[in-house]
């Protein structure tokens, strides 16, 4: 499963560089789909679940309500994967250490892009809402759609200085749970705490709450939690889900098995979603999300089947902000933000953050 991720986002990634400068990537994942800039795709816009915070755990009060404008065009996107801590222990000179290096970046770099999107005048958006068209930002900002890849933190990321998995901690924050020498302990070196501390700081940053689109697969448990017949774990899933909608976080399936819908057969793909399903019903519940592994967008059946299973807006990868609506499903684009960017895409990434300026000190050149 890890030769076979690194080998097609390799792929997928390569090729999201390529479409910078060619659009060889529109040509590849657009093709015969209508490009939708603005407006309300068919049918009622999808609302996002509600689930009620755990009672040990409350929302923090609200921020003061900040005036917002309509919003009228295309809406950014762009993703991650769980953060490297310590890069000397990941990128090292072998192929995970590559992979790491290619597709991940560190905590370091990640807090510096949050404060040049924040300079940048960019503010969070809800998935739902760039998919419906009804997008408001704070006047003079600009929306942005966040997500988070595979957090999961699979057993490959052992020994590499990730996160084990996120927690609650005793004050009902969501923190990663970090191990080395010294032992295990709470960091806020990871995706979902680091955004959580730049909304609390600039509340301009998010806008009606939102904060990002988490999503996971299925076949090492989920968020980090990887015995799901333990009620323990399971209760703990809970309550992080939990917390992490009503802090303004959705989750979005990733697939069962991480697979590449643009090659599946729609039988595989029917049975990998029906195991997602049902490992995730009673812990997460219902989501209209999907954010295609690799990218890789399925044909027109595959994406009436993701469709008629509830996923009504689903993610893939371009560099191009776009919006397309087609047979009840809206797909919104995303870019990749990792070492290949880093290296291929430092004009196109200016007007988020200057590469140069986030890049860690410590990361291969």
């Amino acid at each position: 499963m890890r030769r076979r991720w690194l080998v097609t986002v390799l792929t997928v990634v390569a090729l999201a560089a390529v479409g910078a400068t060619g659009g060889v990537l529109a040509k590849l994942h657009y093709g015969g789909v209508r490009i939708v800039a603005a407006g309300r795709p068919a049918g009622p816009a999808p609302q996002p679940t509600s689930v009620p915070a755990p009672s040990r755990s409350p929302s923090p009060s609200p921020a003061p309500a900040v005036p917002l404008v309509a919003w009228h065009g295309p809406v950014e996107g762009m993703f991650f994967h769980p953060l490297i801590l310590v890069p000397e222990r990941a990128f090292t000179d072998d192929q995970l250490g590559h992979g790491f290096a290619h597709y991940f970046v560190t905590a370091h770099e990640f807090r510096a892009i949050l404060d040049g999107l924040w300079r940048n005048g960019w503010t969070l958006v809800d998935a739902h809402r760039a998919a419906a068209g009804t997008v408001m930002v704070p006047v003079g900002r600009k929306p942005l759609v966040l997500s988070e890849d595979d957090v999961n933190y699979y057993d490959y990321f052992a020994g590499r200085a990730l996160a084990k998995r996120l927690v609650l901690d005793p004050s009902g924050n969501v923190k990663a749970e970090y191990a080395d020498a010294s032992g295990i302990r709470l960091t806020d070196d990871d995706v979902v705490p680091l955004v959580d501390e730049e909304v609390a700081r600039h509340p301009e940053f998010s806008a009606q709450g939102a904060k990002g689109v988490l999503a996971v697969t299925g076949y090492e448990g989920l968020f980090g939690e990887k015995d799901l017949t333990d009620p323990a774990a399971r209760q703990r899933v809970r309550a992080l889900v939990a917390r992490l909608r009503a802090t303004g976080w959705l989750i979005a399936s990733h697939t069962y098995g991480h697979i590449d819908l643009s090659k599946d057969s729609l039988a595989a793909v029917a049975r990998d979603t029906s195991r997602w399903l049902a490992l995730t019903r009673d812990l997460i519940g219902p989501t209209d999300l999907l954010i295609y592994p690799f990218g890789a967008r399925p044909s027109t059946a595959g994406r009436a089947l993701l469709r008629d299973a509830g996923f009504r807006i689903q993610f893939d990868i371009d560099v191009t902000a776009r919006r397309l609506a087609v047979d009840g499903v809206v797909v919104l684009s995303r870019r990749h933000i990792d070492g290949y960017a880093f290296a291929g895409q430092p004009r196109a990434l200016a007007k988020f953050f200057d590469v140069a300026a986030v890049i860690d000190p410590d990361r291969p050149r």
